[in-house]
């Protein structure tokens, strides 16, 4: 699809509006709202033996990574890269990965005295950088095939047989977050535009978002957390339907993740929202830069303090604060040598309309 047609359909599910040099503040607002969502589900992992967190825990599952690889796909292009495409992809996501990796192991001998350094052992949040950089060259090739999203969706219930898919490089996850990736591609063909333009579309989406967020009330204790990462192989999966069954439990989790991503995506406002628009820039800023602050947090015992329910509100609204100060405009400056490098040596301008974008956010200028 070309690159007009992709923008045209982005368009219509924000609702029109301008385009070109002027960033849509739809998806600004869909990347700051998950990514602070991804922020407090990281911060509260310590206290989920409360049901109110494990219920806050379960019920944004499918408004965090699936609704981060839904973005991505809806920005990335099938068509063949082109040079220019291969140097964004390089100076975005494997550059920062690199360096991000380095930065954790630093952190880690700091808090510990232990140096663990392995590339093929994505450090804490670093494997959707690793990933991404698969999705974006797998899917010229997965988009040639007849059904690209129900290919991906079969070898994501696949790949938990295999044993040699695991957390080396990510290879599991991998696979298995795929189709949310490929559905964002999926909605900048337009294929969704009769979803997103239909009149009852949001008072539908709304009910499907409030709908599976209680539904998890009642599930939270049957639901097994080792089930959302889907890092490796089946193992507690095939509890409950047994082994050859097992992957009926992954084909739930990609159904519900898929469909209250669409629907969140509609939800979110398409106008300015005052500080969620403009800080929405900063998505990758806020999930690259809050795991180092969550991690420190971790070893130095601080969510031991949070043992009653005022505990718990004031840690999801730390958590809610650090999304929102990561992404502020100092500390993306600040950082952004790290997150957003500019390799001279690579050639050209990198970014879009002249101007330095990671793959979480090109696309939208």
């Amino acid at each position: 699809m070309r690159a007009g047609s992709a923008a045209q359909a982005r368009a219509a599910v924000s609702g029109g509006g301008r385009r070109g040099a002027v960033r849509d503040p739809h998806w600004d607002n869909v990347r700051y709202l998950s990514g602070t969502l991804v922020v407090i589900g990281h911060a509260v992992e310590e206290l989920r033996y409360a049901d109110g967190v494990l219920w806050l825990y379960l019920a944004t599952w499918a408004l965090r990574l699936p609704v981060f690889a839904l973005v991505c796909g809806c920005f990335s292009s099938a068509e063949p890269p082109t040079a220019r495409e291969i140097r964004r992809l390089v100076e975005s996501v494997a550059v920062p990965y690199l360096v991000f990796s380095v930065l954790h192991a630093a952190q880690i001998r700091l808090l510990t005295g232990a140096w663990d350094f392995s590339l093929g052992d994505p450090a804490w949040g670093l494997w959707f950088l690793l990933s991404l950089i698969f999705w974006r060259v797998a899917l010229p090739y997965v988009a040639l095939l007849p059904h690209p999203f129900l290919a991906s969706v079969l070898a994501a219930l696949a790949v938990g047989y295999f044993d040699e898919f695991g957390t080396e490089f990510s290879a599991a996850r991998t696979v298995a977050f795929f189709p949310f990736f490929v559905l964002g591609w999926k909605i900048s063909r337009g294929d969704l535009n009769a979803f997103f333009t239909a009149r009852r579309a949001r008072p539908v989406s709304g009910l499907v978002v409030a709908g599976s967020m209680a539904c998890m009330w009642f599930l939270r204790d049957d639901v097994r957390l080792a089930w959302l990462p889907m890092r490796g192989p089946y193992g507690s999966e095939g509890e409950v339907f047994g082994a050859a069954g097992a992957w009926l439990v992954r084909a739930a989790l990609i159904a519900l993740g898929a469909t209250v991503a669409v629907c969140f995506v509609h939800l979110v406002p398409r106008r300015r929202i005052p500080v969620v628009t403009y800080l929405g820039a900063g998505g990758m800023y806020i999930y690259l830069l809050h795991i180092f602050f969550i991690r420190a947090a971790r070893h130095h015992g601080l969510h031991e303090h949070a043992d009653h329910w005022h505990g718990h509100v004031a840690v999801i609204a730390g958590a809610a604060l650090l999304a929102a100060a990561l992404a502020s405009p100092p500390v993306r400056r600040l950082a952004r040598p790290l997150v957003q490098p500019r390799i001279a040596r690579l050639g050209g301008q990198s970014g879009c309309a002249g101007e330095r974008s990671t793959e979480w956010e090109r696309g939208n200028r």
